[in-house]
């Protein structure tokens, strides 16, 4: 199978770095993919040299016409069976390079970003028309991109992401990693929180919750990673974490490399964003046996069952979050319990080989389908997602 991995996003984030960890897997499990990336971004600067690589301009982001003749011709000398989108505004682009290149070529989207309002004025028809795999990483956002988006139920398919099982760290390990996070003591709750500094992710809810516990006698400290994406809201945090006098029991650790090498070390590892399509970083937390509190929105209450394999509070209410922490506090062996489960859940679930390899099967079986096609037929692929 041959593919295009088309990426042109600037970005920093999970799409960026599944986009990257899409084409290492396929080279890896013997397919020839090439990634097409945008100059001077994160995936210019961290594709391997084992990946062979395009860099693509983009001089018009809204009709990309010179980039897709550049596409165009990139598709007719590489002669993929498939283009493989991740970032939304690479579909106007990739739909103008497919009409113009002379080779036939398949268009799947991952799409992992919730779905807000309906698409189908006459540009969003005309756009998808053309896609003939809409790939979502939740059953919510599946559901919305049938209701929202201009092309057939059977062509919009559930793909759960997956995550690599994490490295485990010794005591001496864990206890190293735990005084570099600010709170060394055992007896201390370590409580983590792994996301970009912006509002929508919701520190400003674990810090009113930390007040909570404090106020309890609760040994808890709370460390916060994630680049500062927004700087007033980071200034805000700050304040708000002095006005409480809670500088003993907050860290703001700032970005790290690879959270996951870390991740064993916290006790409770907390989602608080209002809108979480998915929550990769839960499953990452599962699978390396921490407990976890997530928001009970999006795609969350698809990786928690609630009382079963962590703790659900509800959305935008710390006093909700503050409870459900407590109880974790109070409760050392249900922590241990629900963080077993969870690890078990997500190892049966969310791997990474496992998401490879239903991946694999999805994009072969539509290769395989558009050679023994005619060029202007539609893919008609039944929904076989995992439940």
């Amino acid at each position: 199978m041959k593919l295009i991995e088309l990426c042109l996003s600037d970005g920093v984030g999970g799409l960026e770095l599944y986009a990257l960890r899409t084409a290492k897997q396929l080279i890896r499990l013997g397919h020839d993919c090439t990634a097409v990336v945008r100059e001077n971004t994160m995936l210019s600067d961290r594709m391997p040299e084992g990946i062979p690589t395009v860099i693509l301009r983009r001089w018009n982001r809204i009709l990309p016409l010179v980039a897709a003749r550049h596409l165009a011709g990139v598709i007719d000398r590489q002669a993929p069976d498939i283009v493989h989108m991740h970032w939304g505004p690479d579909i106007n682009l990739a739909v103008l390079a497919k009409r113009r290149a002379k080779h036939k070529v398949k268009l799947v989207y991952t799409r992992q970003m919730m779905i807000t309002r309906p698409k189908t004025d006459v540009y969003h028809r005309f756009l998808y028309r053309h896609i003939d795999l809409v790939l979502t990483i939740s059953r919510q956002l599946r559901d919305k991109a049938r209701q929202c988006l201009p092309i057939p139920e059977h062509a919009v398919r559930l793909l759960y992401y997956g995550v690599d099982l994490p490295f485990g760290l010794s005591a001496d390990q864990r206890q190293s990693v735990r005084r570099e996070l600010g709170g060394s003591d055992a007896s201390v709750v370590a409580i983590g929180l792994i996301g970009r500094m912006e509002n929508k992710k919701g520190q400003h809810l674990l810090v009113e919750a930390m007040r909570i516990l404090r106020d309890k006698d609760l040994p808890v400290h709370a460390t916060f990673i994630g680049p500062v994406m927004d700087k007033a809201y980071f200034v805000r945090l700050q304040a708000q974490v002095a006005d409480l006098g809670l500088q003993d029991h907050v860290t703001f650790f700032g970005s790290h490399k690879n959270p996951i090498d870390i991740m064993p070390a916290f006790d409770i590892v907390v989602l608080a964003t209002e809108m979480e399509t998915f929550g990769l970083v839960l499953i990452e937390a599962m699978r390396s046996g921490v407990a976890v509190v997530g928001s009970d929105a999006g795609g969350v209450p698809e990786i928690i069952e609630d009382g079963v394999s962590g703790l659900l509070f509800e959305t935008g209410n710390a006093v909700d979050l503050a409870a459900k922490l407590m109880r974790f506090c109070l409760d050392p062996d249900l922590r241990r319990r629900l963080a077993a489960a969870g690890k078990s859940r997500a190892d049966e679930l969310f791997s990474r080989d496992r998401h490879y390899r239903n991946l694999q099967q999805i994009l072969l079986a539509l290769a395989n389908k558009a050679k023994s096609e005619a060029p202007q037929q539609r893919c008609e692929i039944k929904d076989g997602a995992p439940h």
